[in-house]
């Protein structure tokens, strides 16, 4: 009786943590998203400076959760993303045409990491 009673506290503090960094990594990645969208939006209306602020903010953002998403995340799932976040703000500052495209393709990748990380009942059985 011992070891069951083991076992389901063991299974049950594996599905908290599970859920606690399912809902850690959908929040972060949503408020990258929206950071993202925000800078794209600017520049596309030729506010450089705001953009080149939200780009800092969005490089700062990522640089602190990269290091909790790599303890929670395959390592393969971001190198992509580190790629593109190194990017996004010298392509700024260079007013680069370039930028929409990478700001859409950061978007599409961080959604991508969200739903990978939402846990549906296909994925688990």
């Amino acid at each position: 009786m011992t070891r069951l009673k083991i076992s389901i506290v063991i299974i049950l503090l594996l599905s908290a943590v599970s859920i606690f960094s399912g809902h850690r990594i959908n929040s972060r990645c949503s408020a990258l998203m929206e950071l993202s969208s925000s800078a794209e939006e600017y520049f596309r209306s030729g506010n450089i400076e705001k953009a080149a602020e939200l780009t800092e903010k969005l490089q700062q953002d990522w640089e602190k959760f990269r290091k909790e998403a790599s303890v929670l995340v395959r390592n393969n799932k971001l190198t992509e993303l580190d790629r593109l976040f190194a990017r996004v703000h010298h392509l700024t500052e260079e007013e680069s045409d370039e930028l929409p495209s990478e700001l859409t393709e950061l978007y599409h990748l961080l959604d991508m990491l969200k739903k990978g990380e939402t846990p549906h009942f296909t994925s688990v059985f």
